[in-house]
């Protein structure tokens, strides 16, 4: 593994590959910068300020023509083809100010700590875009790495830009930005290449840009949540990613009383829509085109968890009264029975199973036949795209058996981070025990903090927050039937493969709690980091070594230390798209490492890399 040196950049998530893999963009304060990954030299940099130091604009600009949001003016987009006779953007509206913040400037703005954030390339990594959060405004800024000149810059006022790092985003097709208004207000989508003088506006979304949206695997359309005002069910809309228009607009069922998460899937056939953990432990699947097809809810009085779609009906356009009186029923039943449960539990006694709260995430395999579920209960299951119902159910509350790889103590100051430490071979009983709950404060630590899968689908990797040293591994390989011979002599046929349950393959434990995993998009390797200055790198089986005796071969993990002269401790760890290089950050630099390729990994494992201890 070679790295790069370190780079300063504004926070741990102000640094973003391009699609290409040829380019990094970093925020620093004020100002964006684009290296090259291969020679990390600057290729552009650019000073983001408004013009007139953010001061409002009185005056009359004639002949700038620029696009307006609405008649409230709320939002701006001045392009580089409405420039001024000198050359410089300005706007040609007074600046309006933001309902969150003073309404008058403060005193003195030059000490004033100012960054950007929701830094991003475009798909096709031609154009990079930044949001400055002011006291006053919030400007939008984006740039073509072919040009020292801004493309366009989008002020917006009132309504503010929503919390995060995804409230400003790229389209698909890299040629429209989308912006979450505050309040959840709306989603306002800019086109720069159209012509037209008004942006597309989707209102009422229910959520912010972290959950209730997602693309289609295609990027062709958008799927959005939403609740209508004097709405008391949500909603989901279809749009068209092309024209912006509304193919499908349906209503969700009575069960989803508040709907959070909504996942396609990577075949692009299902929605999975995702019940808040407040209510209910509940997943609907839905096709695009507002067909229910099942609903899974482990917890409630249906024969194995799935409900009957026949009682509560395919497409639920008209509110049924009884089904939800129903359903409030069987809600009250379950909250008295939490009820007793907390009186009959001692001080200290965590129950088992079930403690009353839903799903906390969902993840599609990669072909979008299997649905892995994490809920808060500690517990992963894994749905089937034929029957919708369970194929397995992986507990762990516990340490289940299998292989476990634990991290050396101490190595990284014994080695001063230098070299490859392989991980070893102990046993459970050797493990820290998880950590207790205290259902007394907010946020226990409990529940599936993160699922992921690998690029094939042939392993999963789970993280519980209850034990945060731990990932958890898992094998979903095929298993292909013994070759039989066809009525051609010369030939042999081979069945089917046929889907094994899930093995546990191993469980990674670390010295520090894991903060970031990551599967390459290539290769089935997975990176992780700790808030430690090392990378850790897991592998199906030990590379660099030949298996010559057909013998099986087992997994390996190795901590690498990161030669850094200055204390660095990455908190994240983000694999370029083509899987050339890792992007590990922590909040005040990053680096690139380039895994060694596989003709060379037999010279990665001469002695004065591999340290012994």
């Amino acid at each position: 593994m070679d790295f790069t040196p370190l780079y300063p950049h504004s926070s741990s998530s102000s640094s973003k590959a391009s699609s290409n893999g040829r380019y990094v963009l970093t925020a620093v304060g004020e100002r964006l910068i684009v290296r090259s990954t291969t020679t990390m030299e600057i290729i552009r940099s650019w000073k983001c300020q408004q013009p007139d130091n953010l001061k409002p604009s009185l005056m009359n600009t004639g002949k700038q023509q620029a696009l307006k949001l609405h008649e409230g003016k709320s939002q701006t987009l001045t392009t580089k083809s409405n420039r001024t006779a000198s050359g410089n953007l300005r706007d040609s509206d007074a600046a309006v100010l933001s309902l969150r913040h003073p309404t008058s400037l403060p005193a003195s703005t030059e000490n004033q700590q100012l960054s950007l954030t929701c830094v991003s390339f475009s798909s096709n990594s031609q154009h990079v875009v930044a949001l400055l959060r002011q006291a006053t405004s919030t400007v939008v800024f984006v740039y073509s790495i072919s040009s020292e000149e801004p493309v366009a810059h989008i002020k917006v006022g009132a309504e503010g830009v929503a919390a995060g790092e995804k409230a400003v985003t790229w389209s698909p097709s890299g040629e429209s930005l989308m912006i979450w208004s505050d309040w959840g207000l709306r989603v306002t989508i800019w086109s720069l290449t159209s012509t037209q003088s008004k942006p597309v506006q989707l209102h009422s979304p229910k959520h912010g840009p972290s959950i209730g949206s997602d693309f289609s695997p295609t990027g062709r359309y958008f799927a959005l949540l939403c609740r209508l005002p004097g709405s008391t069910h949500d909603h989901v809309g279809i749009y068209d990613t092309v024209t912006w228009a509304c193919v499908s607009f349906f209503e969700l069922s009575s069960g989803l009383m508040d709907s959070t998460h909504l996942s396609w899937s990577p075949c692009g056939r299902y929605l999975a829509i995702v019940e808040s953990a407040l209510f209910d432990y509940r997943v609907e699947i839905w096709s695009p085109t507002g067909l229910r097809l099942a609903v899974h809810a482990p917890y409630h009085d249906h024969p194995d968890g799935v409900s009957s779609l026949k009682d509560e009906g395919h497409l639920p356009k008209v509110s049924n009264q009884l089904g939800d009186r129903n359903h409030i029923n069987s809600m009250k039943k379950d909250f008295s029975k939490l009820g007793d449960l907390s009186k009959e539990l001692k001080a200290g006694e965590v129950p088992d199973g079930y403690i009353g709260l839903g799903i906390r995430n969902i993840k599609w395999r990669c072909g979008g036949e299997y649905l892995a579920i994490g809920g808060w209960d500690g517990k992963v299951r894994i749905l089937n795209d034929l029957t919708w119902t369970p194929m397995c159910e992986i507990d762990l509350i516990e340490y289940p058996s299998g292989r476990v790889l634990s991290e050396p103590r101490d190595w990284i100051q014994r080695t001063c981070g230098q070299g490859i430490i392989p991980f070893e071979a102990t046993s459970v009983k050797n493990l820290t025990a998880p950590l207790r709950p205290d259902f007394n404060k907010p946020n226990p630590t409990i529940g599936i903090r993160d699922i992921r899968w690998s690029h094939d689908g042939e392993y999963m990797a789970c993280r519980n927050d209850s034990m945060p040293h731990t990932i958890f591994i898992f094998s979903f390989k095929a298993v292909t039937h013994m070759q039989t011979p066809s009525t051609d002599s010369k030939t042999t046929s081979t069945a089917p493969s046929v889907p094994l349950r899930p093995r546990m393959t191993s469980i990674l434990h670390f010295v520090a709690p894991v903060r970031s995993m990551m599967w390459s998009p290539l290769a089935t390797h997975l990176a992780a980091v700790c808030a430690t200055s090392a990378l850790y790198i897991w592998y199906p089986t030990q590379p660099g070594v030949q298996n010559l005796n057909n013998t099986e071969q087992v997994d390996y993990l190795e901590g690498i230390g990161i030669p850094a002269r200055v204390p660095f401790a990455p908190v994240t760890a983000s694999w370029t798209q083509g899987g050339g290089s890792i992007l590990a950050a922590d909040r005040n630099a990053f680096c690139l490492a380039f895994p060694i390729p596989e003709d060379h990994e037999g010279h990665r494992r001469d002695e004065s890399m591999i340290m012994d201890l």
